[in-house]
C-alpha cells in the first residue's frame, strides 16, 4: 500500500510539473519590423521602445545586433534597422482573434 501511494504522489508530481513546463513554456514568435535611425537616437532607446512588458532590454539589443550584423552600438542618421519584435503565440491568437471579429462585424452591416 505504502509503495502504491508513494508511486500515485510521484506521478501526480511528475504530471504537475510537465504540465506547467508545457503552459508557461510558450513558444516565441519574431516578427520583423524596420525603423529608421534618427538624430538623438540610440540602440539602447530604440531596443526599450520595442521591447515586451517582461523582456530584456539587453537581450533586445542583442537580437537587434545579430539581425542587422552590427559589432557595436553606433548608429548612423538615415540607417534602417530590422527589428525582431518578440510576440508570444497567445499573442498572435489574440491578434486574430481581433482580426476576425472586426472582420464579422463588417459582414454582418
Amino acid at each position: 500500500m505504502k509503495k502504491f501511494l508513494l508511486a500515485f504522489v510521484l506521478g501526480a508530481m511528475l504530471s504537475g510539473g510537465f504540465t506547467y513546463m508545457t503552459v508557461s513554456a510558450s513558444p516565441e514568435i519574431y516578427e520583423k519590423q524596420v525603423v529608421t535611425v534618427h538624430t538623438g537616437d540610440t540602440l539602447w532607446d530604440i531596443a526599450a521602445d520595442w521591447s515586451g512588458k517582461e523582456e530584456d532590454i539587453r537581450e533586445v539589443i542583442l537580437r537587434i545586433q545579430k539581425e542587422n550584423k552590427l559589432t557595436g552600438s553606433d548608429l548612423s542618421v538615415g540607417q534602417r534597422l530590422v527589428i525582431p519584435v518578440r510576440r508570444t503565440v497567445a499573442d498572435v491568437i489574440a491578434e486574430q482573434n481581433e482580426r476576425n471579429a472586426g472582420r464579422a462585424q463588417l459582414a454582418a452591416k
